[in-house]
């Protein structure tokens, strides 16, 4: 896309994240977010198939960016402790937790942004699945990186152990059938589970 086509198709994806706090994923209408993104209608299908691949396209720029804030940090906490007089680096459990409690708390502030990620994940349309794919190959790359000094066998089934408990968690939460304490808690409990036996790193 050109430029200006790029700049479009952002201004629709972020009258979507403005919105979403007021407006819960099943009730926005594409016609509304085209009209606060100053978009044609038209236009805005040209870009977007389906309103669920608008949403897509609106979480995954939304978790990005997330994930970006939640990546500096950890690793300035990192750093921190670090540099602090006979401080050990922290290993992969505690990383791991560090991340992911960031990541619940900001769905604990935005909780649409939660039922968001959960009508997504249950859509079938094609298009919305393609920016799943590429958003999870990010959560993959991030994961990786916080799972440096565990071994690939294990960091394997981890990443799918947590992205199922935290999206089973947010299905549930959203639902009214789980406290936000709770799902935290399960998270946490998950995570020792897998990745404790690797909280302390190993000298080389």
């Amino acid at each position: 896309m050109t430029p200006a086509q790029l700049a479009r198709r952002r201004r629709l994806t972020d009258a979507v994240i403005e919105m979403i706090d007021q407006v819960p994923p099943d009730q926005l209408q594409m016609r509304d977010v085209a009209e606060r993104s100053g978009v044609a209608l038209g236009t805005a299908y040209r870009y977007f198939s389906s309103k669920d691949h608008l949403l897509a396209a609106a979480w995954a720029d939304w978790q990005r960016r997330l994930t970006d804030r939640v990546r500096a940090e950890v690793s300035r906490d990192q750093s921190r402790g670090g540099g602090n007089s006979g401080a050990s680096p922290a290993g992969a459990c505690t990383r791991v937790t560090a991340f992911l409690y960031r990541e619940l708390r900001a769905f604990q502030r935005h909780p649409n942004f939660a039922r968001l990620v959960v009508h997504v994940e249950g859509s079938s349309d094609p298009f919305a699945s393609e920016e799943l794919a590429g958003l999870g190959d990010d959560n993959h790359a991030v994961l990786t990186a916080l799972m440096e000094d565990v071994p690939p066998e294990v960091a394997r089934p981890a990443m799918i152990a947590l992205n199922a408990t935290l999206a089973s968690g947010l299905g549930a939460w959203t639902a009214g059938r789980l406290t936000f304490p709770d799902l935290v808690r399960q998270l946490e409990d998950v995570t020792r589970l897998v990745l404790g036996p690797y909280e302390n790193p190993q000298p080389a």
